[in-house]
Protein backbone atom coordinates (compact mmCIF):
# COMPACT_ATOMS: atom_id res chain seq x y z
CA UNK A 1 0.00 0.00 0.00
CA UNK A 2 1.38 3.40 -0.97
CA UNK A 3 2.05 6.10 1.59
CA UNK A 4 -0.40 9.02 1.80
CA UNK A 5 2.43 11.30 0.62
CA UNK A 6 2.90 9.50 -2.69
CA UNK A 7 -0.81 8.73 -3.10
CA UNK A 8 -1.60 12.43 -2.92
CA UNK A 9 1.16 13.32 -5.35
CA UNK A 10 0.02 10.72 -7.89
CA UNK A 11 -3.54 12.01 -7.69
CA UNK A 12 -2.54 15.66 -8.07
CA UNK A 13 -0.19 15.05 -11.00
CA UNK A 14 -1.93 12.12 -12.63
CA UNK A 15 -2.23 13.70 -16.08
CA UNK A 16 1.43 14.74 -16.27
CA UNK A 17 2.71 11.42 -14.89
CA UNK A 18 0.54 9.51 -17.37
CA UNK A 19 2.21 11.53 -20.14
CA UNK A 20 5.60 10.40 -18.80
CA UNK A 21 4.44 6.77 -18.91
CA UNK A 22 3.15 7.15 -22.48
CA UNK A 23 6.41 8.72 -23.63
CA UNK A 24 8.41 5.96 -21.94
CA UNK A 25 6.34 3.24 -23.65
CA UNK A 26 7.09 4.83 -27.01
CA UNK A 27 10.81 4.89 -26.27
CA UNK A 28 10.90 1.42 -24.68
CA UNK A 29 8.05 -0.60 -26.26
CA UNK A 30 8.81 -3.57 -24.00
CA UNK A 31 8.38 -1.48 -20.83
CA UNK A 32 6.54 -3.63 -18.30
CA UNK A 33 4.07 -1.29 -16.60
CA UNK A 34 3.27 -3.92 -13.97
CA UNK A 35 6.98 -4.07 -13.09
CA UNK A 36 7.04 -0.28 -12.92
CA UNK A 37 4.10 -0.34 -10.52
CA UNK A 38 6.14 -2.60 -8.24
CA UNK A 39 9.07 -0.16 -8.56
CA UNK A 40 6.76 2.69 -7.55
CA UNK A 41 5.54 0.82 -4.47
CA UNK A 42 8.86 -0.61 -3.31
CA UNK A 43 11.42 1.99 -4.38
CA UNK A 44 9.79 5.30 -5.30
CA UNK A 45 7.42 5.38 -2.33
CA UNK A 46 10.10 5.27 0.43
CA UNK A 47 12.10 7.84 -1.52
CA UNK A 48 9.06 10.15 -1.68
CA UNK A 49 8.54 9.80 2.09
CA UNK A 50 12.20 10.59 2.77
CA UNK A 51 12.05 13.64 0.50
CA UNK A 52 8.94 14.92 2.25
CA UNK A 53 10.68 14.65 5.61
CA UNK A 54 13.82 16.41 4.33
CA UNK A 55 12.24 19.18 2.25
CA UNK A 56 8.47 19.14 1.89
CA UNK A 57 8.44 22.02 -0.59
CA UNK A 58 10.91 20.33 -2.92
CA UNK A 59 9.33 16.87 -2.64
CA UNK A 60 6.75 17.09 -5.49
CA UNK A 61 9.20 18.21 -8.18
CA UNK A 62 11.95 15.86 -6.98
CA UNK A 63 9.58 12.89 -6.87
CA UNK A 64 8.38 13.67 -10.39
CA UNK A 65 11.99 13.58 -11.59
CA UNK A 66 12.50 10.28 -9.76
CA UNK A 67 9.30 8.92 -11.36
CA UNK A 68 10.55 9.78 -14.85
CA UNK A 69 14.05 8.43 -14.17
CA UNK A 70 12.51 5.26 -12.73
CA UNK A 71 10.59 4.72 -15.96
CA UNK A 72 13.85 4.89 -17.90
CA UNK A 73 15.62 2.50 -15.53
CA UNK A 74 12.78 -0.04 -15.59
CA UNK A 75 12.53 0.30 -19.37
CA UNK A 76 16.24 -0.51 -19.69
CA UNK A 77 16.02 -3.48 -17.34
CA UNK A 78 18.09 -1.76 -14.64
CA UNK A 79 15.38 -1.44 -11.98
CA UNK A 80 12.15 -3.10 -10.93
CA UNK A 81 11.38 -6.75 -10.13
CA UNK A 82 12.55 -8.02 -13.55
CA UNK A 83 15.83 -6.07 -13.57
CA UNK A 84 19.03 -7.85 -14.58
CA UNK A 85 20.72 -6.49 -11.45
CA UNK A 86 19.27 -5.70 -8.01
CA UNK A 87 21.47 -2.77 -7.09
CA UNK A 88 19.59 0.26 -8.44
CA UNK A 89 16.50 -0.52 -6.35
CA UNK A 90 18.59 -1.37 -3.30
CA UNK A 91 20.64 1.81 -3.72
CA UNK A 92 17.58 4.06 -3.90
CA UNK A 93 15.96 2.28 -0.96
CA UNK A 94 19.00 2.36 1.30
CA UNK A 95 20.27 5.85 0.44
CA UNK A 96 16.91 7.63 0.17
CA UNK A 97 17.00 8.85 3.76
CA UNK A 98 20.70 9.77 4.19
CA UNK A 99 20.87 11.44 0.76
CA UNK A 100 17.40 13.00 0.86
CA UNK A 101 18.62 16.61 1.18
CA UNK A 102 20.85 16.24 -1.86
CA UNK A 103 18.16 14.47 -3.90
CA UNK A 104 15.66 17.21 -3.04
CA UNK A 105 18.10 19.88 -4.21
CA UNK A 106 19.32 18.13 -7.37
CA UNK A 107 17.20 15.02 -8.01
CA UNK A 108 18.35 14.06 -11.50
CA UNK A 109 22.02 14.70 -10.83
CA UNK A 110 22.05 12.88 -7.49
CA UNK A 111 19.88 9.88 -8.37
CA UNK A 112 21.66 9.61 -11.72
CA UNK A 113 25.06 9.57 -10.02
CA UNK A 114 24.01 6.92 -7.49
CA UNK A 115 22.34 4.73 -10.13
CA UNK A 116 25.30 4.99 -12.50
CA UNK A 117 27.71 4.11 -9.68
CA UNK A 118 26.05 0.81 -8.78
CA UNK A 119 25.55 -0.16 -12.44
CA UNK A 120 29.26 0.43 -13.15
CA UNK A 121 30.35 -1.50 -10.07
CA UNK A 122 28.07 -4.41 -10.92
CA UNK A 123 29.79 -4.71 -14.31
CA UNK A 124 33.22 -5.31 -12.73
CA UNK A 125 33.61 -8.87 -11.35
CA UNK A 126 34.65 -9.04 -7.72
CA UNK A 127 33.58 -5.52 -6.75
CA UNK A 128 31.68 -5.50 -3.46
CA UNK A 129 28.63 -3.36 -4.19
CA UNK A 130 27.07 -4.23 -0.82
CA UNK A 131 30.18 -2.91 0.96
CA UNK A 132 29.93 0.33 -1.05
CA UNK A 133 26.31 0.79 -0.01
CA UNK A 134 27.12 0.16 3.63
CA UNK A 135 29.78 2.87 3.68
CA UNK A 136 27.65 5.30 1.66
CA UNK A 137 24.76 4.93 4.11
CA UNK A 138 27.06 6.22 6.84
CA UNK A 139 28.55 9.07 4.77
CA UNK A 140 25.86 10.45 2.45
CA UNK A 141 24.25 12.63 5.11
CA UNK A 142 27.62 14.31 5.76
CA UNK A 143 27.93 15.51 2.15
CA UNK A 144 26.95 19.12 1.49
CA UNK A 145 26.58 18.73 -2.29
CA UNK A 146 26.23 16.13 -5.02
CA UNK A 147 29.82 16.94 -6.00
CA UNK A 148 30.96 15.85 -2.55
CA UNK A 149 28.72 12.79 -2.76
CA UNK A 150 30.38 11.79 -6.04
CA UNK A 151 33.85 12.17 -4.53
CA UNK A 152 32.94 10.15 -1.46
CA UNK A 153 31.33 7.56 -3.75
CA UNK A 154 34.56 7.27 -5.74
CA UNK A 155 36.59 6.74 -2.56
CA UNK A 156 34.16 4.08 -1.37
CA UNK A 157 34.05 2.37 -4.80
CA UNK A 158 37.84 2.15 -4.82
CA UNK A 159 37.77 0.55 -1.37
CA UNK A 160 35.04 -1.83 -2.54
CA UNK A 161 37.42 -3.29 -5.13
CA UNK A 162 37.51 -0.81 -8.04
CA UNK A 163 41.31 -0.76 -7.95
CA UNK A 164 41.56 1.20 -11.22
CA UNK A 165 39.88 4.19 -9.54
CA UNK A 166 42.69 4.59 -7.01
CA UNK A 167 44.43 7.64 -8.51
CA UNK A 168 41.22 9.45 -9.49
CA UNK A 169 39.55 8.73 -6.14
CA UNK A 170 42.52 10.07 -4.17
CA UNK A 171 42.60 13.17 -6.36
CA UNK A 172 38.91 13.76 -5.62
CA UNK A 173 39.57 13.22 -1.92
CA UNK A 174 41.85 16.26 -1.99
CA UNK A 175 38.82 18.42 -2.76
CA UNK A 176 36.83 17.17 0.23
CA UNK A 177 36.84 18.61 3.75
CA UNK A 178 39.56 16.69 5.63
CA UNK A 179 37.08 15.30 8.17
CA UNK A 180 34.89 13.86 5.40
CA UNK A 181 37.83 12.44 3.43
CA UNK A 182 39.15 10.82 6.60
CA UNK A 183 35.73 9.35 7.43
CA UNK A 184 35.48 7.86 3.94
CA UNK A 185 38.73 6.01 4.65
CA UNK A 186 37.63 5.01 8.14
CA UNK A 187 40.10 7.37 9.84
CA UNK A 188 40.07 10.20 12.33
CA UNK A 189 40.58 13.67 10.85
CA UNK A 190 43.93 14.04 12.62
CA UNK A 191 45.24 10.94 10.84
CA UNK A 192 44.28 12.09 7.34
CA UNK A 193 47.39 14.10 6.31
CA UNK A 194 49.81 11.26 7.11
CA UNK A 195 47.51 8.64 5.57
CA UNK A 196 47.05 10.70 2.40
CA UNK A 197 50.81 10.99 1.98
CA UNK A 198 51.26 7.25 2.53
CA UNK A 199 48.55 6.35 0.03
CA UNK A 200 50.29 8.32 -2.72
CA UNK A 201 53.16 5.90 -3.04
CA UNK A 202 52.09 2.64 -1.41
CA UNK A 203 49.29 0.88 -3.22
CA UNK A 204 49.51 -2.15 -0.93
CA UNK A 205 49.24 -0.12 2.29
CA UNK A 206 45.86 -0.20 4.03
CA UNK A 207 44.85 3.06 5.76
CA UNK A 208 42.88 1.32 8.50
CA UNK A 209 45.87 -0.55 9.86
CA UNK A 210 45.80 -3.74 7.80
CA UNK A 211 49.27 -4.04 6.34
CA UNK A 212 49.57 -5.27 2.77
CA UNK A 213 48.14 -8.76 2.69
CA UNK A 214 50.97 -11.11 1.88
CA UNK A 215 48.69 -13.33 -0.21
CA UNK A 216 47.70 -10.42 -2.46
CA UNK A 217 44.64 -10.53 -4.71
CA UNK A 218 43.41 -13.31 -7.03
CA UNK A 219 41.89 -12.21 -10.35
CA UNK A 220 40.85 -13.88 -13.59
CA UNK A 221 39.15 -17.20 -14.18
CA UNK A 222 37.99 -19.38 -17.07
CA UNK A 223 35.51 -17.91 -19.54
CA UNK A 224 33.37 -21.04 -19.26
CA UNK A 225 32.83 -20.23 -15.59
CA UNK A 226 32.28 -16.50 -16.04
CA UNK A 227 35.92 -15.41 -16.00
CA UNK A 228 37.79 -13.36 -18.61
CA UNK A 229 40.41 -15.88 -19.82
CA UNK A 230 39.78 -18.49 -22.52
CA UNK A 231 43.27 -19.94 -22.00
CA UNK A 232 45.77 -19.63 -19.12
CA UNK A 233 47.22 -16.15 -19.55
CA UNK A 234 50.78 -14.95 -20.07
CA UNK A 235 51.72 -11.86 -18.04
CA UNK A 236 53.91 -8.82 -18.52
CA UNK A 237 54.33 -5.78 -16.26
CA UNK A 238 53.31 -2.21 -17.06
CA UNK A 239 53.51 0.98 -15.03
CA UNK A 240 49.86 0.75 -14.03
CA UNK A 241 49.60 -2.99 -13.42
CA UNK A 242 50.03 -6.07 -15.62
CA UNK A 243 49.05 -6.87 -19.19
CA UNK A 244 47.76 -10.38 -19.83
CA UNK A 245 47.51 -12.22 -23.14
CA UNK A 246 44.95 -15.02 -23.30
CA UNK A 247 44.41 -16.44 -26.77
CA UNK A 248 43.83 -13.49 -29.07
CA UNK A 249 42.65 -11.16 -26.32
CA UNK A 250 44.54 -8.83 -24.00
CA UNK A 251 43.71 -7.50 -20.56
CA UNK A 252 44.93 -4.98 -17.99
CA UNK A 253 45.16 -6.35 -14.43
CA UNK A 254 45.24 -3.85 -11.55
CA UNK A 255 45.32 -4.63 -7.83
CA UNK A 256 46.02 -3.01 -4.49
CA UNK A 257 45.24 -3.56 -0.80
CA UNK A 258 41.48 -3.30 -1.46
CA UNK A 259 40.95 -5.57 -4.47
CA UNK A 260 41.79 -6.40 -8.05
CA UNK A 261 40.14 -5.89 -11.45
CA UNK A 262 40.54 -7.17 -15.01
CA UNK A 263 39.96 -4.60 -17.75
CA UNK A 264 40.34 -4.63 -21.56
CA UNK A 265 43.78 -3.92 -23.06
CA UNK A 266 45.43 -4.12 -26.48
CA UNK A 267 48.09 -6.17 -28.23
CA UNK A 268 50.20 -3.00 -28.47
CA UNK A 269 50.09 -2.60 -24.69
CA UNK A 270 51.17 -6.21 -24.23
CA UNK A 271 54.05 -5.74 -26.68
CA UNK A 272 55.20 -2.61 -24.82
CA UNK A 273 55.02 -4.24 -21.37
CA UNK A 274 58.01 -5.79 -19.61
CA UNK A 275 58.66 -9.45 -18.85
CA UNK A 276 60.94 -8.72 -15.88
CA UNK A 277 61.36 -11.78 -13.60
CA UNK A 278 60.25 -11.29 -10.00
CA UNK A 279 63.51 -11.45 -8.04
CA UNK A 280 61.71 -11.33 -4.67
CA UNK A 281 59.72 -14.46 -5.43
CA UNK A 282 61.28 -17.93 -5.46
CA UNK A 283 60.00 -21.40 -6.24
CA UNK A 284 60.41 -24.82 -4.71
CA UNK A 285 58.69 -28.19 -5.13
CA UNK A 286 55.66 -26.97 -3.18
CA UNK A 287 55.09 -23.71 -5.04
CA UNK A 288 56.08 -20.06 -4.56
CA UNK A 289 57.63 -18.10 -1.70
CA UNK A 290 58.30 -14.44 -0.93
CA UNK A 291 61.04 -14.65 1.69
CA UNK A 292 59.67 -17.22 4.12
CA UNK A 293 56.01 -16.56 3.25
CA UNK A 294 54.45 -19.31 1.19
CA UNK A 295 52.01 -18.06 -1.42
CA UNK A 296 48.86 -20.14 -1.61
CA UNK A 297 48.06 -20.74 -5.27
CA UNK A 298 45.84 -23.51 -6.63
CA UNK A 299 48.13 -24.72 -9.42
CA UNK A 300 50.96 -27.26 -9.69
CA UNK A 301 54.42 -25.99 -8.79
CA UNK A 302 55.63 -27.12 -12.21
CA UNK A 303 55.54 -24.22 -14.65
CA UNK A 304 54.92 -21.41 -12.16
CA UNK A 305 56.18 -18.05 -13.42
CA UNK A 306 56.23 -14.51 -12.09
CA UNK A 307 56.93 -11.04 -13.41
CA UNK A 308 57.45 -7.84 -11.43
CA UNK A 309 56.86 -4.17 -12.05
CA UNK A 310 56.02 -0.93 -10.27
CA UNK A 311 52.61 -2.32 -9.29
CA UNK A 312 53.94 -5.48 -7.62
CA UNK A 313 54.33 -9.11 -8.65
CA UNK A 314 52.12 -11.28 -10.85
CA UNK A 315 52.23 -15.03 -10.27
CA UNK A 316 50.76 -17.21 -13.01
CA UNK A 317 50.80 -20.75 -14.35
CA UNK A 318 50.21 -22.57 -17.65
CA UNK A 319 47.79 -24.77 -15.68
CA UNK A 320 45.54 -22.06 -14.27
CA UNK A 321 43.20 -19.35 -15.54
CA UNK A 322 43.73 -17.36 -12.33
CA UNK A 323 46.50 -14.87 -11.59
CA UNK A 324 47.79 -13.90 -8.15
CA UNK A 325 48.79 -10.23 -7.85
CA UNK A 326 51.14 -9.62 -4.94
CA UNK A 327 52.92 -6.80 -3.10
CA UNK A 328 56.51 -6.32 -4.16
CA UNK A 329 58.87 -4.22 -6.24
CA UNK A 330 60.70 -4.94 -9.45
Amino acid sequence: MLSPVLTGLLANRRSLLNQHVAAARQRWPTLDTAAFSVFVAQTLDPLCVALAAADEAAMPAATEVAFELGLALVGQGLAGPAARLPWVDICWQQLAEPAARLIAAAPLETLGALSNAVVRMHEVPGVRVDAWLQRMRALAARCDSTVQLRSVGALCAWQAGMAHLRVAALAQADGLPPALAAAALGLEEADWPAARKQLDGARWWHPRGAAAISQGQTVGGFTGLGGPFATPPELRASDEGFIARSGERHFLLIADAFGGVVLPASAAEFAAARATPAAQLSFDSQGALIGTTRIRYAAPADGLAAVAGPAGIALYSPWSHQVRLLPGVA
